[in-house]
């Protein structure tokens, strides 16, 4: 006999992601994942209007998720959408047209939602009860969470993303000190409204759940620059993209080519936040949004309250 099947769709600022599992003890088996850079929030004009031509690359990449759900057929299936789409005043139209193709509901859900949702999977995947300081740099959102077990003492979602970020501060292509500057003090604008309901916690660990962060480690673990992913790490990875000159031109071992347009925006981010947080060092999470979306769905919780 098959074991069921549990499949999460999220429609991300940066990608769209397709996870389905099985049941397995205190956790669950990858049976299969499929990812398409959409970048969402790559087409989003100054007036917040998604552009038709992003709607479609979209829609089009969930009509290859429709063919495969319907070999899948799994026995739940919970599908989210994040910060692109809470951004974009056109959303419905989008939003109409996709969960037509799906045959299924969509979640648009918030971003306190998505921080929380972020803090379950890495609480679902870390079996920790340690304090922990959670970080997730999305296309158009960060995430930040701290908590400790099942319990989130404090939850942001800050309007600050890799997609956003170069399309504000790395417009030109250019890999240079000035560009990073700036992008690294607009994050920290952001960031300093919220600091201090971070500050006056003591956490232990800190996590990080993203692309960007998954794309340093990759990075570290290539060039063998660093025992930890510290702060030196990000300013020396800082250093090789600025000797690269520009996005058309980057190219660092360990760094994936589909990556490389928005590594530059994401670790400005990312440093920004340890700048702003007093971080010195991080590791990687297993587990970050569709870890938490599983975990609901194990759990019977199928929506948003």
């Amino acid at each position: 006999m098959t074991a069921a099947r549990y499949t999460i769709i999220d429609l991300g600022s940066n990608s769209f992601h397709m996870l389905t599992v099985t049941k397995q003890d205190n956790g669950f088996n990858v049976q299969s994942k499929h990812k398409q850079k959409v970048r969402l929030a790559a087409g989003l004009n100054g007036q917040k209007q998604l552009n038709q031509a992003t709607m479609e690359k979209g829609w089009i990449c969930l009509q290859n998720f429709k063919k495969l759900l319907d070999e899948i057929q799994p026995v739940c299936l919970l599908v989210t959408a994040t910060a692109a789409l809470r951004i974009a005043v056109n959303n419905q139209e989008f939003l109409s047209k996709a969960q037509q193709i799906l045959e299924q509901p969509i979640n648009l859900i918030s971003g306190i939602q998505e921080a929380e949702t972020i803090f379950k999977g890495v609480s679902f995947t870390e079996k920790t009860d340690k304090q922990l300081l959670v970080l997730d740099i999305g296309g158009a959102s960060t995430e930040l969470v701290l908590g400790k077990g099942h319990d989130v003492h404090v939850a942001n979602s800050l309007n600050i993303g890799c997609v956003t970020w170069l399309n504000h501060y790395f417009a030109d292509g250019l890999l240079n000190e000035y560009n990073f500057s700036n992008a690294i003090n607009a994050a920290k604008q952001v960031i300093v409204d919220v600091k201090p309901q971070y500050t006056k916690y003591d956490w232990q660990l800190t996590l990080g759940a993203s692309g960007t962060i998954q794309a340093v480690n990759e990075v570290n673990q290539k060039q063998k620059l660093s025992e930890h992913l510290s702060y030196e790490l990000l300013l020396a990875i800082k250093q090789q993209c600025i000797q690269n000159q520009s996005i058309k031109t980057l190219n660092i071992a360990g760094l994936k080519k589909s990556r490389e347009p928005v590594f530059a925006s994401g670790l400005a981010i990312l440093i920004a936040l340890f700048e702003s947080l007093g971080i010195n060092t991080m590791q990687l999470s297993n587990g970050a949004l569709r870890e938490g979306l599983i975990s609901m769905m194990f759990s019977g919780q199928t929506n948003f309250s």
